[in-house]
């Protein structure tokens, strides 16, 4: 099944990009400071130059180069892609609702997730059960609201060569057209960092806090993100670091990008300890399961090497140790287990060999 999710994540992503950058274009090398870059260059009567140049990625990510090789090879391989999506739906992966799957597609089809867009929370929960082989519980990932985070500075990077994205709200209206903004107390100065439906399903923009910021809550704008404006979070900067392709079980396959199994199981369990203090408490109970259910899968696949690298992250953070603590005391008790024997395993403080995790946590605990 982990196989079939893999092939389906790599299809996926294929007919997204080749959505995006149409066969009449041609790819070109961009060298800028000591990297370059991968941009679709076109025609295009509209534009001042006579073309229009669209960043399509990094020069030397596997993933990258390989669809650029690809790009011209998409018709055989959509046909197997909607058999797959369809096959593992049978097996019994979980599959988006359909204002969920509409979203993700229009976010896909907007180019969000190539410019730096991260689908978090509970949505981008049900992504992770084909990359992890096993079945995650059906329902956890039912809320009426879809997280979408951005990672600035790819945003920064496409806004510097002129490119912008389609209006957010534009977006989200072709979908339902009641979708509406909910401003805040920083408007006009700043947009709407929410939108809601007539349904009152809730789209939130997301961000990682800016430590150069006076006030590291206020909302930020990013100019090639036109009608959107990002808010920042606790522990978000931990959350989307390299995050991960997949993809949601919608009709043929949607091409997402989510944040790395590791790194979503260990925010969960300590951002359920601090729901209280951002006003959002109510989802503490639904975080921890989640967290547990991850950290189990993860065990599963053998990242266990990972999971305790980033726990040591956390760690580090002396602000954090007292909700990252509480955190994981509050999971099942085989899940601190595996968390600690991953962490005594690869050195990692504060677990000792030979010493409970309980022991230890009891020591440590406020």
């Amino acid at each position: 099944m982990s196989i079939a999710f893999a092939d389906l994540v790599e299809s996926a992503h294929e007919k997204a990009f080749n959505a995006r950058f149409p066969d009449r274009g041609t790819f070109h090398k961009l060298k800028r400071g000591d990297k370059e870059y991968w941009y679709h260059v076109m025609r295009d009567p509209t534009a001042p130059s006579g073309r229009r140049s669209c960043y399509a990625g990094v020069v030397g990510d596997p993933e990258v180069d390989a669809l650029v090789e690809r790009h011209r090879h998409e018709h055989a391989r959509h046909k197997l892609q909607k058999e797959t999506a369809s096959m593992l739906r049978r097996a019994g992966l979980p599959a988006p609702d359909p204002m969920e799957g509409r979203l993700a597609q229009a976010f896909q089809r907007a180019g969000l997730f190539q410019a730096g867009a991260i689908l978090v929370g509970s949505v981008a929960y049900q992504a992770y059960g084909g990359i992890l082989g096993v079945k995650l519980s059906g329902d956890l990932h039912r809320t009426l609201d879809i997280d979408l985070a951005q990672d600035r500075e790819i945003a920064l990077h496409v806004g510097h060569t002129g490119q912008k994205l389609e209006d957010f709200q534009d977006i989200l209206t072709a979908v339902d057209p009641s979708f509406a903004p909910k401003f805040n107390s920083n408007y006009p100065i700043a947009g709407p960092r929410r939108y809601e439906n007539a349904g009152r399903y809730k789209v939130d923009l997301l961000t990682a806090h800016k430590n150069s910021y006076r006030d590291r809550r206020a909302p930020l704008v990013i100019p090639n993100m036109p009608g959107a404006t990002l808010q920042p979070l606790d522990l978000m900067e931990f959350l989307i670091k390299n995050p991960i392709r997949s993809a949601l079980l919608f009709e043929e396959g949607v091409a997402v990008v989510v944040p790395d199994p590791v790194r979503c199981a260990l925010h969960k369990a300590t951002i359920s300890q601090m729901r209280g203090l951002s006003g959002d408490a109510g989802k503490d109970v639904q975080d921890r399961i989640q967290a547990a259910e991850l950290i189990k899968g993860i065990e599963h696949v053998g990242r266990t090497s990972e999971l305790a690298e980033a726990w040591s992250e956390l760690w580090r953070d002396k602000k954090l140790r007292a909700f990252v603590l509480r955190g994981i005391l509050a999971l099942p008790v085989e899940v601190v287990d595996i968390v600690a024997r991953s962490a005594i395993r690869f050195g990692v403080a504060p677990f000792r060999d030979g010493e409970a995790p309980a022991v230890t946590f009891g020591k440590l605990s406020p």
